[in-house]
């Protein structure tokens, strides 16, 4: 019968230590939580901003609306993803309170509210980083998604697993040098 035991805690190797220092919390908050949340600091106000969900991003582009084709549109489109990826300000999470059970309500209600209470400065520094979360997001995707194809190639180093060039002093078994 075989032995079934777990590995002893030393031989177990944590995954998320295959990653680089940078991309590492983007995949963990990939992996566990399906979104990335970064608090950010402007002018003495705290910001937490997340990704957002593709529904979420659906219910901008129909909020939206009455801006399309003017020249507000794309600044109008920045404005309601910021909206909807705040989570908290100030460590207010009820910052504006959801407007009923249905998105797009939701959605219209966080533009109106982000547009009435800041100034295009600030919203726009918020976009940036939200922008930064998405980055963050595709590159622990691809990051991902190059672990798993090294997985499935024995050819393809896993990261770290390099040894650097040199001459090594260490004895070999039965004498036989490297």
């Amino acid at each position: 019968m075989a032995d079934t035991a777990a590995p002893p805690e030393e031989e177990r190797i944590d995954p998320f230590s295959l990653f680089t220092e940078q991309i590492r919390l983007p995949v963990r908050g990939l992996v566990f939580l399906g979104q990335i949340e970064k608090t950010v600091e402007f002018c003495g106000h705290t910001f937490s901003l997340r990704t957002l969900y593709p529904s979420e991003k659906a219910a901008v582009s129909i909020v939206i609306q009455p801006w399309r084709g003017s020249i507000s549109e794309g600044e109008v489109w920045a404005n309601a993803q910021v909206g909807l990826s705040l989570t908290s300000v100030d460590d207010d999470n009820e910052f504006c309170i959801k407007a009923g059970p249905d998105l797009n309500d939701f959605a219209k209600a966080r533009l109106n509210y982000v547009t009435q209470k800041w100034y295009q400065p600030t919203l726009s520094f918020l976009y940036a980083r939200y922008l930064e979360l998405e980055q963050e997001a595709l590159a622990g995707i691809r990051e991902l998604r190059d672990l798993s194809e090294r997985d499935l190639d024995p050819s393809q180093p896993l990261p770290g697993s390099l040894i650097p060039p040199g001459i090594s002093t260490a004895l070999t078994d039965l004498g036989i040098q490297p």
